[in-house]
């Protein structure tokens, strides 16, 4: 099993990148949200990886910026007729927080508008994976309740990005985010918003 890849981005393209190691081109398949994270070609970078193995192409190498994009994929491989590419493609149409809060609140409408999921298989994957997405605890800040919902944060990528940048794992700054989605204003500062953000931690 190979847990990760570390070296240097020789080219990007939205669902494919190489990463050379000791003179080796390493070809890795990765969803949009990855790639779009990486900087350019030359940088240092690592990825998290999921070697998958098809007897017709042999090995393909997968890659992930973060462990909740991983879950999220080998969740998702797991459900009937739901291949790696398909896998790719939905979570390259949405945030791992954001597809769980559709799978945790049931939402079939919202998840017919990701590339590739029709009604049937909408319904399949709720059913297959609201167990497994509740014990992971993505999602935790954006599934909606029954006695009301979440607040929009304002530049809440940026905010996420940031905060991971900082050391937070995804299900911190989920449920941080979820305690102060109400207290911030809509017109906040991305600087305002990181500030609430990281006073909810030590709060």
């Amino acid at each position: 099993m190979i847990e990760f890849i570390k070296g240097k981005l020789h080219s990007k393209q939205p669902h494919r990148v190489v990463v050379e190691q000791n003179g080796i081109g390493i070809e890795i398949l990765v969803p949009f949200t990855t790639s779009s994270r990486l900087g350019a070609a030359g940088c240092d970078v690592q990825l998290l990886c999921h070697l998958h193995w098809r007897q017709e192409d042999g090995p393909q190498l997968f890659g992930f910026f973060s462990e909740e994009e991983r879950h999220l994929f080998r969740l998702l491989t797991r459900v009937n007729k739901v291949g790696p590419k398909l896998a790719i493609n939905i979570m390259s149409a949405t945030t791992p927080e954001a597809f769980a809060s559709m799978i945790l609140s049931e939402d079939a409408v919202h998840l017919t508008t990701l590339k590739g999921v029709g009604p049937k298989l909408a319904s399949r994957l709720i059913v297959e994976l609201k167990e497994g997405i509740a014990k992971l605890g993505i999602g935790a800040a954006q599934h909606l309740e029954a006695d009301g919902g979440t607040a929009k944060i304002p530049f809440e990528t940026d905010v996420r990005e940031a905060l991971e940048n900082l050391g937070y794992t995804g299900k911190e700054i989920a449920l941080s985010l979820k305690r102060v989605a109400k207290e911030i204003s809509p017109d906040a500062t991305i600087e305002q918003t990181i500030e609430a953000v990281l006073r909810s931690f030590s709060a």
